[in-house]
């Protein structure tokens, strides 16, 4: 009998357990249910107030995260480009994935921000809202911006690198940073670039005022007009053109400036007609004791004969210019013959050094408009002859520069000169008595010198007509 009242009672004990257990169940899901209800309509309702004045197509209803209580929601036009449309999932999961365990919401979408009259920048926007029990309601909780894009405010559809460039100097800075970016690239895929190849990057005309660009938030996408080494476009990092572009459009002001210290007095050392393999290795001995760094105007014949000395300048820092490959009057032969003496020392340079020149020093100093042109890099003069090629002694030579330098003076030398070298360490240490520092061309034109025009120091720039 006992044992007939124990199994009744623990049957009863069991019966009971699952009617309160399937109450408690009950109980919850309606109230997580109405919870549940009232979050989906606070969802709904920021949704809502978000776009209320957005012109946006609504793609993608929405999409359910980790769990039935986490969801996330993407808004974007239908003609949007495919790779934001990725940039945008992916943000989006990242954050979603972050609130998984809660019941929560993100809502991302692509936003157009006014930078100025000239800029517009697209923008990923991700926000996130998590569930607050105590208030029973959808708190935001912060937001991630993306800089994906940057549209021109005249030319948003097809922007051409005529919308960002003054004029033809800036595409032609353009262009030879552009040209040492594709060989720099090739070099890295390949151990040697040979002369065909050389031959396209150089003469082949694949930029021009209607190239297509894109404007990236750290770089410009630019098209090519035409396919050279296999390659149709080529990212540019924005810093790297940055002189040679519209300020207006350059969203990211914390860009770095390269000038100098207006409180301080620089001049420029200038070499020409070298390389040689013995009063250019003498000088380079000097100026490396003195830690000084030179610009080396150099023969692109004598680049042949002496590679090895070329690839050591650029070895040690110092900053490598075009004098021609002759030395001939620019002014006084054809402009085919002109276009010869810039393509074959750019090929020795390059083909020593693994750098293209950037700067060109005419022979004699002699330049017309059709020339510059013709040359296509900035054209670096001087404002203090050293005459060594004429007075052959160093005193001479060092008081000639002395009497004649000031602040941002481009000093004109031949390194091809046992003289002439001989001066240098009697010639730094004056120099540094009357407190000036070396630096290189580029140095002290702060990376701006455009070409169709000619330097003559720091504060005497001419444009070539």
């Amino acid at each position: 009998m006992r044992k007939k009242l124990l199994l009744i009672a623990i049957f009863c004990a069991l019966i009971l357990t699952l009617v309160v257990g399937a109450m408690y169940k009950y109980l919850m899901s309606q109230v997580y249910g109405e919870e549940q209800t009232n979050f989906e309509m606070q969802v709904e309702k920021t949704i809502k107030t978000e776009f209320f004045d957005r012109d946006i197509t609504q793609i993608e209803e929405s999409k359910s995260g980790d769990n039935q209580y986490n969801k996330y929601y993407l808004y974007y036009s239908a003609t949007e480009n495919k790779n934001i449309i990725k940039q945008l999932e992916a943000q989006t999961q990242v954050a979603s994935k972050q609130l998984k365990d809660s019941r929560s919401m993100v809502l991302s979408y692509v936003n157009e921000e006014k930078v100025n009259d000239a800029l517009i920048n697209r923008q990923l926007v991700t926000k996130e809202y998590i569930w607050d029990d105590k208030t029973k309601s959808l708190k935001y909780l912060g937001e991630l911006k993306e800089l994906s894009e940057i549209l021109l405010s005249k030319n948003r559809n097809e922007p051409r690198l005529k919308d960002i460039v003054n004029d033809e100097s800036d595409l032609l800075a353009i262009n030879r940073i552009v040209q040492e970016q594709l060989l720099s690239t090739r070099t890295k895929l390949k151990s040697t670039i040979d002369e065909e190849e050389l031959d396209q990057v150089l003469t082949n005309d694949f930029l021009s005022k209607d190239s297509k660009i894109t404007l990236l938030p750290h770089s410009i996408q630019i098209a090519f007009d035409k396919e050279v080494l296999g390659v149709t476009k080529m990212n540019v990092d924005t810093e790297k053109i940055l002189p040679f572009i519209d300020p207006a459009i350059v969203s990211d002001n914390n860009l770095p400036k390269k000038s100098l210290d207006q409180k301080r007095n620089y001049v420029a050392l200038t070499f020409d007609d070298g390389p040689n393999d013995t009063s250019t290795k003498k000088l380079l001995r000097e100026l490396k004791k003195e830690k000084i760094k030179a610009t080396f105007f150099v023969l692109g014949q004598m680049v042949d004969k002496n590679p090895e000395v070329a690839k050591k300048i650029v070895g040690e820092g110092h900053e490598i210019g075009s004098h021609s490959y002759t030395h001939p009057d620019l002014t006084q032969v054809t402009l085919d013959k002109v276009k010869e003496e810039v393509l074959k020392t750019d090929k020795a340079i390059f083909h020593a050094t693994g750098v293209l020149p950037k700067l060109f020093r005419p022979p004699y100093g002699a330049v017309n408009g059709a020339v510059a042109k013709t040359i296509g890099l900035p054209i670096i003069q001087w404002n203090v002859d050293s005459e060594d090629w004429q007075v052959k002694n160093k005193d001479l030579i060092v008081n000639k520069v002395i009497d004649t330098v000031e602040n941002g003076s481009i000093i004109l030398i031949h390194d091809i000169h046992e003289r002439s070298v001989e001066s240098i360490p009697e010639m730094v240490s004056q120099l540094r008595k009357r407190g000036y520092e070396f630096v290189t061309i580029s140095e002290l034109l702060s990376y701006g010198q455009k070409p169709l025009n000619q330097y003559f120091g720091l504060a005497d720039q001419r444009e070539i007509k």
